[in-house]
């Protein structure tokens, strides 16, 4: 059986960089990640020491202090991707409290969205996942069937888009959908 490989703050340091080089990531989920690398590197049955928990702290606030993590950049860059897929807020929400982003900074960014009162964000999620898809307007003209527009609705409501939205925007023409892309 090998010798389990030693760990040390180090060597957590260099694994934090080198996936901060490859990844994008929260406080939270570094300090996961790196937690995961110590788990790996224990004898089966072991626990993580705390020992290990506080060099797991002391790296991550490291970065967070050299600037390589921060939660408020992350948050926004990941609001923008998941709103160009057609992510609707509430998907958003959860996928964010998900990768560890804090409950008030979700609720800052949130609040910042909610400036621009003439923008409707699902909305613009929905046109957005509509084209990525090729519903509606963007479906071949050889395709088209009641069957493959039920379809089409179903898989909208499933990604967590209201009836009425799902509606406007199947019917909606192309150029009306390309006004509403964020």
């Amino acid at each position: 059986m090998a010798k389990p490989k030693k760990i040390s703050e180090g060597y957590l340091e260099r694994a934090a960089l080198h996936y901060l080089g490859r990844f994008s990531s929260t406080e939270a989920n570094l300090r996961s990640v790196l937690e995961r690398k110590v788990r790996r590197r224990l004898e089966e049955g072991q626990e993580v020491s705390s020992e290990h928990r506080r060099w797991i702290a002391d790296v991550a606030q490291k970065c967070v202090k050299y600037g390589y993590v921060d939660d408020a950049l992350y948050a926004k860059s990941r609001y923008e991707s998941l709103l160009r897929k057609g992510k609707p807020l509430r998907v958003i929400s959860q996928d964010l409290r998900y990768k560890g982003v804090p409950q008030d900074i979700i609720q800052e960014l949130f609040a910042a969205i909610q400036d621009e009162p003439e923008v409707d964000i699902d909305l613009s999620a929905a046109a957005a996942y509509a084209k990525r898809r090729r519903f509606g307007p963007f479906r071949r003209a050889d395709r088209y069937s009641e069957e493959k527009v039920e379809k089409e609705r179903a898989a909208m409501m499933r990604a967590g888009f209201p009836y009425q939205m799902v509606q406007r925007i199947l019917d909606a023409t192309e150029e009306e959908i390309i006004q509403l892309l964020p």
